[in-house]
């Protein structure tokens, strides 16, 4: 029954993999590029002024509340964002008076200069929260569908990583084992490291994700064991939120945000002020937040300190009101999108990401190499399945990341005044993906491989080339300024070409050292025949032996 049972699990890992392996890979690798999703949009931005200024925060708080008295004096709604280690720039936030027919505005972003206190135009784009946001809202999709498919997939990516687990009975034992350069052997091995070297945020991330959509996923639960009324108490019960605060619609004069901040610093000895929202703006009843960046896993309600807008008075109420469900939730959350994590804490997410990534691709490659023998003895070829799943492996693969690439090309490239401009940035992506997804049929897969590798080793590499063709924001501006922030995305840009290179290197190895057993093979197979009439004359000697 064991056998069975194991047998079984082993059938549902494989198919279930491959079913949903390439929606997985994509899933994986954009949301591992939203842990620097902030990093991603600064550099996307090259108009950004590095940062030269010594200002203290206060002074900064200044010179935004003067901005957005100027040109945000018509809204209830304000945000500050001051310089922090995800993001050195000044930027404020405003939501606009709703238009005709709409609830609420739409929320408007600028980037100041910190120096002078004017706004700093930029590009139209994007940025990396548009690779962050396609993980889970995929796109050109309506976000409803997108999430069940993701929700799916993601429950699959769970029964994977679970029956995985159960299939390998010496699965820790296996970490220890690896035989490279043995073609099966070697991509099971890897297969089995990369799963178990983070297995335990492989878990995490999946199990996490489909938290984050509880009710969309439990609606036929949640319709048939409550009424709206309940379900509105259990949905405040999870997400609460903080006390709306309504505009009277009587204006008064606020006071300064850095008199209220000097407040809040004898309260924050270590001054980690990320960010102030004002609500209620220049109304009799404005609030004032101060929040700090996270210092928990769920949420601790010291991270923001709020006072009376007008009277300048501290108040004392928390900002929302967690229960047990609630903080469970929200540390999930936490732990899912690495809000509280350093810097140093966001690239093990990264490199754990990518550890996964390679996970499902390891696993793409291996369905295609233990099926591959049976394949080739075939007469008229590999069947339309197996041909599918290698086209796919080698468009996903290597494509993805390459359209990925050309994504940042086409921010660099693509005419300033174009309309769309953010829109088109994605569009090329997609293109482009499409294009490398077709490409393997009409090229033998070794060569499609190869190709691929190559032209990935390309883009990645000659991408810190374009940034210096094409802005002032280059590695040799950028390093002699110590801005490590920008200048490491030039250089992740170069390992990243570098990693393709390598793969490529030893892909055309292994190619050139399967040709040469081939021929060897060949050679000891051959067999020297003897020429008829010398076969006619050993036939009669040996008749006449006789």
């Amino acid at each position: 029954m064991k056998d069975t049972f194991r047998q079984s699990m082993k059938w549902f890992h494989t198919w279930v993999g491959l079913v949903v392996g390439w929606l997985l890979f994509f899933m994986f690798i954009t949301g591992t590029t939203g842990y620097f999703y902030e990093e991603i949009t600064r550099y996307m931005e090259p108009e950004r002024p590095l940062i030269v200024h010594n200002l203290s925060k206060d002074e900064l708080l200044v010179r935004a509340e003067k901005y957005l008295n100027i040109h945000a004096s018509d809204s209830n709604e304000w945000d500050i964002y001051l310089p922090n280690r995800r993001d050195y720039n000044l930027q404020v936030g405003w939501r606009e008076p709703p238009k005709a027919g709409e609830t609420r505005g739409d929320w408007v972003n600028k980037v100041l200069d910190a120096e002078t206190g004017q706004e700093v135009i930029v590009r139209d784009t994007s940025g990396g929260r548009l690779l962050y946001r396609m993980h889970y809202r995929l796109h050109y999709l309506d976000t409803g569908i997108s999430y069940w498919i993701v929700g799916f997939c993601t429950m699959l990516m769970l029964l994977a990583v679970i029956t995985g687990v159960v299939i390998h009975k010496k699965i820790f034992s296996d970490f220890f084992t690896f035989r490279a350069k043995k073609g099966l052997p070697g991509w099971l091995d890897s297969h089995n490291v990369l799963s178990v070297i983070a297995l335990p945020f492989h878990f995490m991330i999946t199990y996490s994700g489909l938290l984050f959509f509880l009710f969309t996923y439990m609606v036929l639960s949640t319709d048939i064991q409550s009424n709206e009324q309940e379900l509105d108490e259990l949905i405040a019960d999870i997400y609460p939120r903080s006390a709306e605060v309504v505009p009277a619609k009587v204006p008064a004069k606020m006071q300064s945000l850095a008199v209220m901040y000097e407040r809040t610093k004898a309260i924050w000895p270590d001054d980690s002020l990320e960010r102030v929202e004002i609500y209620a703006a220049n109304d009799i009843n404005a609030k004032v937040s101060f929040v700090r960046s996270e210092t928990d896993i769920t949420y601790n309600p010291a991270d923001a300190i709020s006072f009376n807008g007008i009277t300048g008075e501290l108040l004392s109420e928390p900002e929302r009101q967690y229960t047990v469900s609630g903080m469970i939730q929200n540390g999930f959350f936490s732990l899912h999108e690495g809000q509280f994590a350093s810097t140093i804490a966001r690239w093990v997410y990264i490199l754990t990401g990518l550890i996964g990534t390679a996970m499902i691709a390891s696993g793409l490659v291996l369905w295609t190499t233990k099926r591959k023998p049976q394949q080739m003895k075939k007469s008229q070829g590999p069947d339309f399945g197996y041909r599918l799943v290698e086209q796919l492996n080698i468009g996903t693969i290597v494509g993805l990341p390459i359209a990925m690439a050309l994504y940042f090309y086409a921010n660099r490239l693509l005419p300033l005044e174009l309309a769309d401009r953010a829109e088109w940035e994605a569009h090329v992506m997609f293109i482009s993906w499409a294009l490398l997804l077709i490409y393997p049929v009409f090229r033998p897969k070794a060569k499609a491989w190869l190709e691929q590798l190559n032209l990935a080793t390309m883009v990645f590499i000659f991408l810190p080339v374009v940034n210096f063709l094409t802005t002032d924001k280059h590695l040799g501006v950028t390093l002699a300024h110590g801005d490590w922030q920008y200048a490491g995305f030039d250089l992740t840009m170069l390992a990243i070409g570098l990693t393709f290179a390598f793969a490529g290197f030893k892909f055309k190895q292994s190619q050139l050292k399967k040709n040469s057993q081939r021929k060897r093979t060949k050679v000891g197979q051959t067999k020297i025949k003897i020429p008829a009439d010398n076969e006619l004359v050993l036939n009669k000697k040996n008749s006449g032996a006789v």
